[in-house]
């Protein structure tokens, strides 16, 4: 899949100029490959059973709430591990979706240093989501998805929020506890908040 690896190249650049590979490496949290397949298979799902693009003017206004919110799971999962409340799933809430809030399980003394990065992350997102409109032809012609494209985009950023999350030190005496969902929450359209169109 060099095309999607290239797509990807293109937002780690900006991680890399603005110094997120170079923070410390104070933990090893493990992948969780399948729990991270999961959510995002189930993310990616529900977002295309959202029927209502039109009040996003664009789909780059819809994933990059998704790719800032995904970041924020990145983060949480990574610091689970590291106060030793591994999750046992990743869970999707559509609304965090909506409003980018990936993060609301951790507290505010660390969830600061992950909201720090937000201004990259966004960055990070539109040079890979113009690179994606760039590369259109050759991603149709590869048989390639939209759909290929924002799975690879989103596990960028639960990467990235990973990175971040294990160059934090915690002090050993602070308790911390995380107020982790377990159960998806996913988009109903009887519910549909319409501050999600701004």
């Amino acid at each position: 899949m060099e095309l999607l690896e290239q797509i990807t190249k293109k937002g780690l650049v900006i991680a890399r100029i603005n110094g997120l590979f170079n923070l410390a490496e104070n933990y090893n949290v493990p992948d969780d490959d399948e729990k991270l397949k999961e959510f995002l298979k189930n993310q990616l799902l529900n977002l295309s059973r959202f029927s209502t693009l039109e009040h996003f003017f664009s789909q780059e206004n819809l994933f990059i709430r998704a790719f800032v919110y995904t970041y924020g799971k990145g983060f949480e999962h990574a610091i689970a591990y590291i106060v030793g409340e591994p999750l046992e799933r990743i869970a999707y809430n559509f609304d965090d979706c909506m409003t980018s809030n990936g993060l609301k399980a951790i507290p505010n003394t660390i969830r600061k240093i992950a909201d720090e990065k937000i201004y990259i992350i966004r960055e990070m997102f539109t040079e890979m989501f113009e690179a994606s409109r760039e590369k259109q032809r050759q991603l149709n012609a590869a048989g390639i998805t939209f759909e290929d494209v924002m799975l690879q985009i989103l596990n960028t950023a639960f990467f990235i929020g990973r990175r971040v999350a294990i160059s934090v030190k915690l002090d050993s005496k602070m308790t911390i506890s995380l107020n982790v969902e377990t159960q998806d929450s996913l988009y109903d359209h009887t519910k549909y908040d319409k501050r999600y169109s701004i």
